[in-house]
């Protein structure tokens, strides 16, 4: 009896493990968008925030973490909660952060943020320039990347937001967009369902692609290189098209 007792005991502790090692990086991701979301409040009433915003466009679901409308622009902000070294570029397909020599790559978020502006775009109808992109990762990292966008620490995100002082939309767009982008907010669990299932696809889909020295990006051929680091695929179409992966 003991022995059973002690088997269920064991498969509920490996149950709660399983379960909470799945949830872990939702668990840090959504600490980060909460951290900034707190900051966003203080900016004052001409400022209209947004949080964990849902597109459905073209058959594809985009989240954005943050978007603040104001008559100075739209922001559209995109929080990573990442320690450590940050490196990286505007062009690079990946970004890399290092922890104590351990390397680990994620999508470039300056190219995620801009899929965002155009998604905004297409939605709201304004140009380009009423938008400014913002990458904002928490202040324990520190920032390596060579990049001509805003990517900051968050402590400094309401102070980049109020350095711009020149109006570019007016009262009438400001009230237009807000309704909108309210359209938008409560959005239900099938929704967000939708988006990490379309997630999941995309990557298996690119994983096949490479696998098979196909581009994800442009479909070209996927060719074996040597740079300064190493071996590497890069695209035959370049310099048309950056894309490159390493082993």
């Amino acid at each position: 009896m003991d022995e059973i007792f002690t088997f269920g005991l064991l498969m509920v502790i490996l149950i709660i493990y399983v379960v909470f090692s799945f949830n872990r990086a939702k668990i840090i991701g959504k600490k980060g968008e909460l951290n900034v979301n707190f900051n966003l409040h203080f900016l004052s009433n001409e400022y209209h925030l947004f949080d964990d915003v849902y597109i459905y466009l073209n058959d594809k679901s985009i989240q954005i973490d943050h978007i603040v409308v104001s008559k100075y622009g739209v922001f559209v902000i995109e929080t990573k909660n990442i320690k450590g070294w940050i490196l990286g570029g505007d062009n690079s397909e990946y970004w890399t952060k290092n922890v104590y020599g351990k390397k680990y790559k994620f999508y470039n978020p300056v190219k995620q943020n801009y899929s965002h502006v155009k998604a905004l775009q297409i939605l709201l109808k304004i140009s380009r320039d009423k938008f400014i992109p913002i990458v904002a990762f928490l202040p324990q990292a520190t920032l390596k990347c060579t990049t001509s966008e805003i990517v900051i620490t968050s402590n400094k995100l309401l102070k980049t937001i109020r350095n711009y002082k020149d109006i570019i939309l007016t009262d009438n767009d400001v009230d237009r967009i807000v309704m909108e982008l309210s359209s938008l907010s409560g959005v239900d669990r099938k929704m967000r369902k939708q988006h990490v299932d379309d997630i999941k696809r995309n990557v298996e889909i690119k994983k096949e692609k490479i696998n098979a020295c196909i581009c994800p990006k442009c479909n070209g051929v996927l060719i074996e290189r040597r740079g300064p680091y190493g071996k590497f695929l890069g695209c035959s179409n370049y310099p048309k098209c950056n894309f490159t992966q390493r082993n």
